[in-house]
């Protein structure tokens, strides 16, 4: 083996035996951000709240109108309700070639996992507003949906024969 190969192969070893460290730091500190959402899930899942909501976190657009958009949410992504992430792609021209990607929160790639941290407190604020929001439009349809029955109920008794 030649003192360059040499030199190289020590290079890659030393390299390889620092990144391993790297590695393990990160994913503790990863899984310790999970477990932390995780509570935080826990939480909301409390509240039975079952609404989705989404905060954009940010994106852009080119000159060619291309898009993109991330957001973050509170949302049933496959069967499970939680804090979730989003990206939003395309092109305004084709709006039919859209590209969206949701996760769960602790599914998401790293760095979108930590770009989302600090809008957590949007997210809630947002959670917020349209729950009240939903909160309003089913008491004004329960007070429709009661005036309905109540019309039928009239109706119903004056029509229909009685059941001995």
């Amino acid at each position: 083996m030649s003192a360059k190969s040499e030199l190289l192969t020590k290079r890659v070893q030393t390299a390889y035996k620092q990144l391993s460290v790297a590695a393990t730091a990160l994913n503790s500190a990863s899984d310790e951000l999970g477990e932390t959402i995780s509570a935080l899930d826990a939480a909301l899942k409390k509240l039975a709240l079952g609404i989705p909501t989404w905060h954009r976190i940010g994106g852009g657009e080119d000159e060619d109108y291309n898009y993109w958009d991330r957001y973050i949410g509170y949302a049933k992504i496959g069967t499970k309700w939680g804090v979730a992430l989003s990206t939003v792609s395309g092109n305004r021209q084709y709006p039919e070639h859209e590209n969206d990607e949701s996760w769960l929160f602790n599914d998401a790639p790293r760095s979108f996992r930590i770009e989302a941290v600090d809008k957590i407190p949007d997210l809630l604020e947002a959670l917020i507003a349209k729950v009240a929001e939903t909160t309003k439009t089913i008491q004004t349809k329960t007070t429709e949906a009661k005036e309905l029955a109540e019309a039928i109920t009239g109706v119903a008794k004056s029509a229909a024969p009685e059941r001995k």
